[in-house]
């Protein structure tokens, strides 16, 4: 009996912030079957032999350009990805995502070569198709793809930072990388360089999962944990994408915040195997065919490790590509901690800081009575 097709439901949602006066982020959902964009984002629909296609742009370089590129870059990724042929074959699906990326890279470029007023724009991206019972994403930059599966939560991408590198290095905790002042800085982006280094991640899907695809507006100020306390509190997908962004604004909103969730059923794609089998992925080198395409090592993180100043000598012997990266599976003991971020850890140093010279001042004035 055909168990029927992979059915696919998505929302988007995106959001200024309170810091910013406007929006640089921008958003795509297609159908690239029906060759049309889901209007808001909006789409429940079979998939069908070429599938959805979601794409997350977070722009950068002013009051103009960031939106400039972010949108510009989302409307190419979608064309050239229309433009391709169909196919199942996981690495050639890899091929035409990474070719989408790069023309988008090269129509940024020209944009601010034409416009002077737009030079130093540039995009991050993070896009996301389906091929057979696989997600396949591109990644420039540091806008992040989750996988929300039966109670745990996994980031599936790695973060082009400096910090990312650093952390992959052994050279920066976790707690350091989320309070350094180096957070923002992104090793490559679109409209950048000569060139992007595009990695691409594979996903084998289970049924049930749900795709989360967003900005830095959004995991910058909110944790993992609180990002998977939200999911777990909202089973519709409107709902999940608003609490996700009303958290971001309760932490701060201090950069434009963007939220893509996809969620994937049906028959054909496998239940999961149980509280094991959780969402782990791997790099797929492009270059390569069948088998061979996938890496246990990732050369794009290891390349831009080697742009963030970190000598081969200094790095692991292989950057991973294939784990469980981040991954979130309980509840923390106390839920009130759930939206602790890094502004509430900035604010406890400032006031254990601000305690300690208290006491220090009572301690001179009042030493003698003491």
């Amino acid at each position: 009996m055909d168990p029927g097709p992979v059915q696919v439901e998505c929302v988007g949602v995106t959001d200024a912030g309170l810091a910013r006066d406007h929006n640089e982020d921008w958003f795509s959902v297609g159908d690239l079957d029906a060759g049309a964009l889901a209007e808001h984002g909006q789409l429940v629909r079979a998939v069908g032999p070429r599938g959805p296609l979601f794409v997350v742009c977070d722009g950068m370089g002013g009051v103009a350009g960031g939106e400039v590129a972010s949108r510009l870059a989302a409307d190419v990724v979608w064309q050239e990805m229309l433009a391709s042929r169909t196919t199942a074959e996981l690495d050639v699906f890899a091929r035409h995502l990474r070719r989408a990326i790069r023309a988008a890279h090269r129509a940024v470029v020209d944009e601010a070569e034409a416009r002077p007023e737009l030079r130093g724009m540039g995009t991050t991206v993070s896009a996301a198709g389906v091929a057979g019972a696989a997600l396949l994403i591109a990644q420039v930059g540091d806008s992040r793809a989750y996988i929300d599966r039966a109670g745990s939560l996994t980031q599936v991408t790695r973060d082009q930072s400096v910090v990312s590198a650093l952390v992959h290095a052994g050279q920066l905790s976790e707690v350091e990388a989320r309070l350094s002042e180096k957070r923002s800085l992104i090793l490559q982006a679109l409209g950048t360089g000569e060139d992007v280094d595009v990695a691409i991640s594979l996903v084998e899907l289970r049924r049930g999962d749900r795709l989360l695809l967003c900005s830095d507006g959004l995991h910058g100020p909110v944790n993992d944990e609180a990002l998977r306390h939200a999911l777990s509190e909202h089973g519709e997908l409107d709902r999940a994408a608003e609490a996700l962004v009303a958290l971001s604004r309760q932490a701060g909103a201090p950069d434009n915040i963007t939220v893509v969730l996809a969620r994937f059923t049906g028959d054909r794609l496998p239940l999961p195997a149980g509280a094991d089998d959780r969402p782990s992925f791997a790099e797929l080198d492009p270059n390569e065919e069948g088998a061979s395409a996938l890496t246990s090592t990732s050369f794009v993180g290891r390349r831009l490790a080697a742009r963030a100043g970190l000598r081969a000598d200094t790095l692991p012997p292989g950057i991973p590509a294939t784990g469980q990266h981040r991954a979130v599976h309980t509840l923390p003991a106390d839920p009130a901690r759930v939206a602790l971020d890094r502004g509430s850890r900035l604010g406890l140093l400032a006031w254990l800081l601000a305690v300690s010279v208290g006491l220090a001042i009572l301690v001179l004035l009042f030493g003698d009575l003491l």
